[in-house]
Protein backbone atom coordinates (compact mmCIF):
# COMPACT_ATOMS: atom_id res chain seq x y z
CA UNK A 1 0.00 0.00 0.00
CA UNK A 2 1.52 3.39 -1.00
CA UNK A 3 2.35 5.88 1.74
CA UNK A 4 -0.51 8.25 2.54
CA UNK A 5 0.38 11.88 1.78
CA UNK A 6 -2.98 13.52 2.49
CA UNK A 7 -3.41 13.29 6.27
CA UNK A 8 -6.11 14.28 8.73
CA UNK A 9 -4.93 15.12 12.24
CA UNK A 10 -8.05 14.41 14.25
CA UNK A 11 -8.98 15.24 17.83
CA UNK A 12 -12.32 14.06 19.29
CA UNK A 13 -14.08 15.70 22.22
CA UNK A 14 -16.69 12.95 22.70
CA UNK A 15 -18.44 14.52 25.73
CA UNK A 16 -18.60 17.96 24.04
CA UNK A 17 -16.77 19.92 26.75
CA UNK A 18 -15.94 22.50 24.07
CA UNK A 19 -19.61 23.19 23.50
CA UNK A 20 -20.64 23.03 27.16
CA UNK A 21 -17.83 25.16 28.60
CA UNK A 22 -16.54 27.34 25.76
CA UNK A 23 -19.66 27.43 23.52
CA UNK A 24 -17.61 26.26 20.54
CA UNK A 25 -19.39 24.02 18.02
CA UNK A 26 -17.73 21.27 16.02
CA UNK A 27 -16.35 20.44 13.62
CA UNK A 28 -13.47 22.88 14.09
CA UNK A 29 -11.41 22.82 10.88
CA UNK A 30 -8.04 24.54 10.33
CA UNK A 31 -5.02 25.57 12.35
CA UNK A 32 -6.20 29.07 13.22
CA UNK A 33 -9.68 27.90 14.23
CA UNK A 34 -8.30 25.14 16.47
CA UNK A 35 -5.84 27.44 18.20
CA UNK A 36 -8.63 29.94 18.89
CA UNK A 37 -10.93 27.18 20.18
CA UNK A 38 -8.21 25.72 22.43
CA UNK A 39 -7.38 29.16 23.82
CA UNK A 40 -11.03 29.94 24.49
CA UNK A 41 -11.53 26.57 26.16
CA UNK A 42 -8.39 26.87 28.30
CA UNK A 43 -9.61 30.25 29.57
CA UNK A 44 -13.03 28.77 30.34
CA UNK A 45 -11.55 25.76 32.18
CA UNK A 46 -7.76 25.73 32.67
CA UNK A 47 -7.91 22.39 34.55
CA UNK A 48 -9.34 20.34 31.66
CA UNK A 49 -6.94 18.46 29.35
CA UNK A 50 -9.08 18.89 26.21
CA UNK A 51 -7.40 22.24 25.50
CA UNK A 52 -3.96 20.63 25.67
CA UNK A 53 -5.12 17.89 23.30
CA UNK A 54 -6.11 20.46 20.67
CA UNK A 55 -2.74 22.20 20.98
CA UNK A 56 -1.05 18.79 20.58
CA UNK A 57 -3.06 18.19 17.39
CA UNK A 58 -1.98 21.58 16.01
CA UNK A 59 1.67 20.86 16.88
CA UNK A 60 1.50 17.43 15.20
CA UNK A 61 -0.03 18.96 12.07
CA UNK A 62 2.74 21.60 11.92
CA UNK A 63 5.43 18.91 12.16
CA UNK A 64 3.83 16.83 9.41
CA UNK A 65 3.60 19.86 7.09
CA UNK A 66 7.34 20.43 7.54
CA UNK A 67 7.89 16.83 6.40
CA UNK A 68 6.01 17.52 3.16
CA UNK A 69 2.59 16.07 3.97
CA UNK A 70 -0.69 17.72 3.02
CA UNK A 71 -2.39 18.06 6.39
CA UNK A 72 -5.66 19.33 7.84
CA UNK A 73 -6.18 19.57 11.61
CA UNK A 74 -9.72 19.01 12.85
CA UNK A 75 -11.51 18.79 16.20
CA UNK A 76 -14.94 17.18 16.27
CA UNK A 77 -17.34 17.14 19.19
CA UNK A 78 -19.92 14.68 20.50
CA UNK A 79 -22.64 15.06 23.09
CA UNK A 80 -22.55 15.61 26.86
CA UNK A 81 -24.88 12.61 27.33
CA UNK A 82 -22.23 10.28 25.82
CA UNK A 83 -23.52 6.92 24.54
CA UNK A 84 -25.31 6.71 21.19
CA UNK A 85 -26.05 10.46 21.01
CA UNK A 86 -22.34 11.30 21.26
CA UNK A 87 -21.29 8.64 18.74
CA UNK A 88 -23.93 9.75 16.23
CA UNK A 89 -22.78 13.38 16.43
CA UNK A 90 -19.12 12.33 16.09
CA UNK A 91 -19.95 10.26 12.98
CA UNK A 92 -22.01 13.09 11.49
CA UNK A 93 -19.18 15.62 11.85
CA UNK A 94 -16.48 13.15 10.76
CA UNK A 95 -18.32 12.27 7.56
CA UNK A 96 -18.73 15.97 6.79
CA UNK A 97 -14.97 16.53 7.20
CA UNK A 98 -14.05 13.45 5.13
CA UNK A 99 -16.38 14.57 2.33
CA UNK A 100 -14.68 17.99 2.22
CA UNK A 101 -11.01 17.00 2.69
CA UNK A 102 -10.87 13.39 1.33
CA UNK A 103 -7.97 12.22 3.57
CA UNK A 104 -5.93 9.13 2.72
CA UNK A 105 -5.21 8.41 6.40
CA UNK A 106 -5.68 9.84 9.86
CA UNK A 107 -3.57 10.65 12.92
CA UNK A 108 -5.81 10.33 15.99
CA UNK A 109 -4.89 12.54 18.95
CA UNK A 110 -6.37 11.34 22.24
CA UNK A 111 -6.19 12.15 25.93
CA UNK A 112 -7.60 8.70 26.71
CA UNK A 113 -10.80 8.16 28.70
CA UNK A 114 -14.00 8.04 26.65
CA UNK A 115 -12.47 9.55 23.48
CA UNK A 116 -10.71 6.25 22.64
CA UNK A 117 -14.12 4.54 22.35
CA UNK A 118 -14.73 6.22 18.98
CA UNK A 119 -11.69 4.59 17.34
CA UNK A 120 -13.78 1.82 15.66
CA UNK A 121 -16.15 4.49 14.28
CA UNK A 122 -13.20 6.37 12.78
CA UNK A 123 -11.49 3.25 11.40
CA UNK A 124 -14.63 2.27 9.48
CA UNK A 125 -14.43 5.55 7.55
CA UNK A 126 -10.75 6.43 7.25
CA UNK A 127 -7.54 4.49 7.92
CA UNK A 128 -5.83 5.38 11.23
CA UNK A 129 -2.04 5.42 10.81
CA UNK A 130 -1.25 6.41 14.39
CA UNK A 131 -2.95 6.93 17.74
CA UNK A 132 -1.12 9.59 19.71
CA UNK A 133 -1.91 9.92 23.41
CA UNK A 134 -1.52 13.21 25.27
CA UNK A 135 -0.27 12.96 28.85
CA UNK A 136 -0.31 16.22 30.81
CA UNK A 137 2.49 16.45 33.36
CA UNK A 138 1.20 16.87 36.90
CA UNK A 139 2.62 17.53 40.34
CA UNK A 140 1.19 16.59 43.74
CA UNK A 141 -0.79 13.74 42.15
CA UNK A 142 -2.77 12.74 45.24
CA UNK A 143 -3.86 16.30 45.89
CA UNK A 144 -4.96 16.82 42.30
CA UNK A 145 -6.83 13.49 42.12
CA UNK A 146 -9.39 14.89 44.56
CA UNK A 147 -10.19 17.80 42.24
CA UNK A 148 -10.28 15.55 39.17
CA UNK A 149 -12.88 13.34 40.87
CA UNK A 150 -14.98 16.37 41.79
CA UNK A 151 -14.85 17.56 38.18
CA UNK A 152 -15.91 14.15 36.87
CA UNK A 153 -18.88 14.05 39.24
CA UNK A 154 -20.26 17.14 37.50
CA UNK A 155 -20.53 15.25 34.22
CA UNK A 156 -24.05 13.81 33.64
CA UNK A 157 -22.83 10.31 32.77
CA UNK A 158 -21.03 9.85 36.10
CA UNK A 159 -23.52 11.86 38.15
CA UNK A 160 -26.36 9.52 37.17
CA UNK A 161 -24.44 6.54 38.56
CA UNK A 162 -22.84 8.08 41.66
CA UNK A 163 -25.89 10.10 42.78
CA UNK A 164 -28.77 8.49 40.89
CA UNK A 165 -28.39 4.92 42.22
CA UNK A 166 -28.14 5.89 45.94
CA UNK A 167 -31.02 8.33 45.36
CA UNK A 168 -33.19 5.50 44.05
CA UNK A 169 -32.31 3.39 47.10
CA UNK A 170 -33.31 6.16 49.51
CA UNK A 171 -36.66 6.76 47.77
CA UNK A 172 -37.55 3.06 47.70
CA UNK A 173 -36.49 2.63 51.34
CA UNK A 174 -38.64 5.63 52.33
CA UNK A 175 -41.81 4.33 50.65
CA UNK A 176 -41.40 0.56 51.10
CA UNK A 177 -38.92 0.27 54.01
CA UNK A 178 -37.31 -3.21 54.02
CA UNK A 179 -39.21 -4.24 50.90
CA UNK A 180 -37.82 -1.17 49.12
CA UNK A 181 -34.25 -2.33 49.85
CA UNK A 182 -35.06 -5.72 48.31
CA UNK A 183 -36.61 -4.08 45.25
CA UNK A 184 -33.52 -1.93 44.88
CA UNK A 185 -31.21 -4.95 45.13
CA UNK A 186 -33.24 -6.68 42.42
CA UNK A 187 -33.16 -3.63 40.14
CA UNK A 188 -29.43 -3.14 40.75
CA UNK A 189 -28.77 -6.82 40.09
CA UNK A 190 -30.69 -6.65 36.81
CA UNK A 191 -28.78 -3.49 35.81
CA UNK A 192 -25.40 -5.12 36.53
CA UNK A 193 -26.47 -8.20 34.58
CA UNK A 194 -27.50 -6.08 31.59
CA UNK A 195 -24.28 -4.08 31.90
CA UNK A 196 -22.11 -7.18 32.12
CA UNK A 197 -23.60 -8.85 29.03
CA UNK A 198 -23.63 -5.63 26.97
CA UNK A 199 -27.41 -5.24 26.81
CA UNK A 200 -27.39 -1.75 28.36
CA UNK A 201 -25.81 -0.03 25.36
CA UNK A 202 -28.19 -1.76 22.93
CA UNK A 203 -31.22 -0.66 24.95
CA UNK A 204 -29.95 2.92 25.23
CA UNK A 205 -29.25 3.01 21.50
CA UNK A 206 -32.77 1.79 20.71
CA UNK A 207 -34.29 4.34 23.09
CA UNK A 208 -32.16 7.10 21.56
CA UNK A 209 -33.49 6.22 18.11
CA UNK A 210 -37.10 6.15 19.31
CA UNK A 211 -38.96 9.39 18.67
CA UNK A 212 -41.85 9.61 21.10
CA UNK A 213 -44.40 12.15 19.91
CA UNK A 214 -48.14 12.71 20.28
CA UNK A 215 -48.31 12.92 16.49
CA UNK A 216 -46.95 9.39 15.98
CA UNK A 217 -49.35 6.47 15.75
CA UNK A 218 -47.15 4.42 18.10
CA UNK A 219 -47.61 6.85 21.00
CA UNK A 220 -50.88 5.34 22.24
CA UNK A 221 -49.34 1.85 22.19
CA UNK A 222 -46.29 2.99 24.19
CA UNK A 223 -48.44 4.93 26.64
CA UNK A 224 -50.69 1.90 27.27
CA UNK A 225 -47.61 -0.33 27.62
CA UNK A 226 -46.09 2.01 30.22
CA UNK A 227 -49.31 2.01 32.25
CA UNK A 228 -49.57 -1.79 32.15
CA UNK A 229 -45.90 -2.08 33.12
CA UNK A 230 -46.40 0.09 36.20
CA UNK A 231 -49.55 -1.84 37.16
CA UNK A 232 -47.64 -5.12 36.79
CA UNK A 233 -44.94 -3.96 39.18
CA UNK A 234 -47.59 -2.72 41.61
CA UNK A 235 -49.42 -6.07 41.52
CA UNK A 236 -46.18 -7.97 42.16
CA UNK A 237 -45.24 -5.74 45.11
CA UNK A 238 -48.75 -6.03 46.54
CA UNK A 239 -48.70 -9.85 46.31
CA UNK A 240 -45.27 -10.02 47.96
CA UNK A 241 -46.40 -7.80 50.84
CA UNK A 242 -49.57 -9.87 51.32
CA UNK A 243 -47.59 -13.13 51.47
CA UNK A 244 -45.23 -11.64 54.05
CA UNK A 245 -48.16 -10.51 56.20
CA UNK A 246 -49.68 -14.00 55.95
CA UNK A 247 -46.45 -15.47 57.32
CA UNK A 248 -45.40 -17.41 54.21
CA UNK A 249 -41.70 -18.31 54.57
CA UNK A 250 -41.13 -20.52 51.53
CA UNK A 251 -38.98 -18.27 49.32
CA UNK A 252 -39.61 -20.30 46.14
CA UNK A 253 -43.40 -20.13 46.52
CA UNK A 254 -43.30 -16.43 47.38
CA UNK A 255 -41.28 -15.79 44.22
CA UNK A 256 -43.67 -17.95 42.16
CA UNK A 257 -46.82 -16.14 43.36
CA UNK A 258 -45.15 -12.74 42.86
CA UNK A 259 -44.07 -13.75 39.34
CA UNK A 260 -47.59 -14.91 38.44
CA UNK A 261 -49.09 -11.56 39.44
CA UNK A 262 -46.37 -9.70 37.56
CA UNK A 263 -47.04 -11.77 34.44
CA UNK A 264 -50.75 -10.98 34.43
CA UNK A 265 -50.20 -7.78 32.44
CA UNK A 266 -46.49 -7.24 31.77
CA UNK A 267 -46.28 -9.51 28.66
CA UNK A 268 -49.24 -7.61 27.23
CA UNK A 269 -47.24 -4.41 27.72
CA UNK A 270 -44.32 -5.91 25.75
CA UNK A 271 -46.69 -7.02 22.97
CA UNK A 272 -48.13 -3.48 22.84
CA UNK A 273 -44.62 -2.08 22.33
CA UNK A 274 -44.13 -4.51 19.43
CA UNK A 275 -47.55 -3.56 18.06
CA UNK A 276 -46.59 0.13 18.23
CA UNK A 277 -43.37 -0.51 16.30
CA UNK A 278 -45.26 -2.55 13.73
CA UNK A 279 -47.93 0.18 13.33
CA UNK A 280 -45.18 2.80 12.90
CA UNK A 281 -43.49 0.69 10.26
CA UNK A 282 -46.77 -0.01 8.42
CA UNK A 283 -47.41 3.74 8.24
CA UNK A 284 -44.26 4.27 6.15
CA UNK A 285 -44.18 0.90 4.41
CA UNK A 286 -41.11 0.43 2.20
CA UNK A 287 -39.16 -2.43 0.69
CA UNK A 288 -36.73 -2.35 3.61
CA UNK A 289 -39.56 -2.55 6.15
CA UNK A 290 -41.05 -5.60 4.39
CA UNK A 291 -37.79 -7.44 5.07
CA UNK A 292 -38.23 -6.80 8.81
CA UNK A 293 -41.78 -8.24 9.04
CA UNK A 294 -40.64 -11.75 10.10
CA UNK A 295 -38.68 -10.21 12.99
CA UNK A 296 -41.92 -8.92 14.51
CA UNK A 297 -43.49 -12.38 14.20
CA UNK A 298 -40.48 -14.01 15.88
CA UNK A 299 -40.48 -11.45 18.70
CA UNK A 300 -44.23 -11.78 19.31
CA UNK A 301 -44.11 -15.60 19.41
CA UNK A 302 -41.07 -15.50 21.71
CA UNK A 303 -42.85 -13.16 24.15
CA UNK A 304 -45.98 -15.35 24.23
CA UNK A 305 -44.03 -18.59 24.73
CA UNK A 306 -41.84 -17.08 27.45
CA UNK A 307 -44.98 -15.76 29.13
CA UNK A 308 -46.67 -19.19 29.13
CA UNK A 309 -43.51 -21.06 30.21
CA UNK A 310 -42.76 -18.67 33.05
CA UNK A 311 -46.37 -18.95 34.23
CA UNK A 312 -46.19 -22.76 34.01
CA UNK A 313 -42.93 -22.76 35.97
CA UNK A 314 -44.62 -20.71 38.71
CA UNK A 315 -47.60 -23.11 38.76
CA UNK A 316 -45.21 -26.07 39.05
CA UNK A 317 -43.41 -24.46 42.03
CA UNK A 318 -46.74 -23.66 43.70
CA UNK A 319 -47.97 -27.21 43.09
CA UNK A 320 -50.91 -26.65 40.73
CA UNK A 321 -49.12 -28.13 37.68
CA UNK A 322 -47.25 -31.42 37.34
CA UNK A 323 -43.63 -31.47 36.22
CA UNK A 324 -44.47 -33.71 33.24
CA UNK A 325 -47.00 -31.17 31.90
CA UNK A 326 -44.51 -28.34 32.45
CA UNK A 327 -41.74 -30.27 30.67
CA UNK A 328 -43.93 -31.29 27.70
CA UNK A 329 -45.02 -27.70 27.11
CA UNK A 330 -41.39 -26.57 27.35
CA UNK A 331 -40.44 -29.06 24.60
CA UNK A 332 -43.40 -27.88 22.53
CA UNK A 333 -42.22 -24.27 22.94
CA UNK A 334 -38.68 -25.12 21.81
CA UNK A 335 -39.94 -26.88 18.67
CA UNK A 336 -42.40 -24.06 17.90
CA UNK A 337 -39.73 -21.38 18.34
CA UNK A 338 -37.33 -23.30 16.09
CA UNK A 339 -39.96 -23.58 13.35
CA UNK A 340 -40.87 -19.88 13.58
CA UNK A 341 -37.21 -18.83 13.34
CA UNK A 342 -36.63 -21.25 10.44
CA UNK A 343 -39.61 -19.92 8.49
CA UNK A 344 -38.60 -16.31 9.20
CA UNK A 345 -35.10 -16.95 7.86
CA UNK A 346 -36.47 -18.65 4.75
CA UNK A 347 -38.63 -15.61 4.08
CA UNK A 348 -35.69 -13.25 4.59
CA UNK A 349 -33.32 -15.29 2.42
CA UNK A 350 -35.88 -15.45 -0.39
CA UNK A 351 -36.52 -11.75 -0.12
CA UNK A 352 -32.79 -10.98 -0.07
CA UNK A 353 -32.33 -12.72 -3.43
CA UNK A 354 -34.91 -10.37 -5.01
CA UNK A 355 -33.43 -7.16 -3.56
CA UNK A 356 -30.57 -6.90 -6.11
CA UNK A 357 -28.39 -4.84 -3.79
CA UNK A 358 -24.93 -5.43 -5.28
CA UNK A 359 -23.38 -2.26 -6.69
CA UNK A 360 -25.74 0.14 -4.94
CA UNK A 361 -24.34 3.10 -3.02
CA UNK A 362 -24.75 3.09 0.77
CA UNK A 363 -25.34 6.24 2.84
CA UNK A 364 -25.93 6.90 6.54
CA UNK A 365 -29.10 8.56 7.82
CA UNK A 366 -27.19 11.85 8.13
CA UNK A 367 -26.22 11.74 4.43
CA UNK A 368 -22.64 10.50 4.70
CA UNK A 369 -21.41 8.25 1.89
CA UNK A 370 -19.98 4.93 3.11
CA UNK A 371 -19.33 2.95 -0.09
CA UNK A 372 -20.86 0.44 -2.49
CA UNK A 373 -22.32 -2.98 -1.75
CA UNK A 374 -19.82 -5.62 -2.87
CA UNK A 375 -21.53 -8.81 -1.73
CA UNK A 376 -24.28 -10.47 0.30
CA UNK A 377 -24.02 -13.19 2.97
CA UNK A 378 -27.45 -14.84 3.18
CA UNK A 379 -26.49 -17.18 6.00
CA UNK A 380 -25.38 -14.39 8.34
CA UNK A 381 -27.96 -11.94 6.95
CA UNK A 382 -25.31 -9.32 6.21
CA UNK A 383 -24.12 -7.32 3.21
CA UNK A 384 -20.56 -6.24 2.49
CA UNK A 385 -19.79 -2.58 1.76
CA UNK A 386 -16.50 -1.51 0.17
CA UNK A 387 -15.45 2.04 1.15
CA UNK A 388 -13.49 4.55 -0.97
CA UNK A 389 -10.30 3.59 0.87
CA UNK A 390 -10.79 -0.08 -0.04
CA UNK A 391 -11.93 -1.21 3.41
CA UNK A 392 -14.74 -3.75 3.61
CA UNK A 393 -17.42 -3.51 6.31
CA UNK A 394 -20.22 -5.93 7.14
CA UNK A 395 -23.69 -4.60 7.98
CA UNK A 396 -26.78 -6.50 9.08
CA UNK A 397 -29.84 -6.17 6.84
CA UNK A 398 -31.79 -4.90 9.86
CA UNK A 399 -29.70 -1.70 9.65
CA UNK A 400 -31.39 -0.75 6.36
CA UNK A 401 -33.95 2.07 6.79
CA UNK A 402 -34.56 2.86 3.11
CA UNK A 403 -34.04 0.93 -0.08
CA UNK A 404 -34.28 2.44 -3.56
CA UNK A 405 -31.70 3.68 -6.05
CA UNK A 406 -29.44 4.01 -3.02
CA UNK A 407 -29.39 2.24 0.35
CA UNK A 408 -29.69 4.23 3.57
CA UNK A 409 -28.67 2.53 6.80
CA UNK A 410 -28.86 3.30 10.50
CA UNK A 411 -25.22 3.33 11.67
Amino acid sequence: MPEAKRLLVLNVDRDNDLGEKAKVKGPIVGRKENVEAATKFSVADPTDTDGNTIFEAVKTADELRKDGYEVEVVTITGDSGLGYAADREVVKQLEKVIEQFHPEACIFISDGASDDQVIPLIQSRVRINRVQSVVVKQTKELEKTYFVLLEKLREPHFARIVFGIPGLLLILAFFFQELGVRIFMGVLGAYLLFKGFGFEERILNRLSRSQLSFERVSFIFYFAAAVLGLVSVSLAISRYSTLQQEGVTNVAKMAAWTLKDFLLLFPIAVLLVLAGQFAEMAGKYTVAQKYQLPSFAVSAVAVILLWLNANNAADWVIGTLSFSDFFLFLLFSIVTMYLVIYLARRFKHGYMARMQLEGKEVYTEVGGFIGKIAGINKKQETFLVQTKSGQKIDFFFDHITHLGDKVIIRY
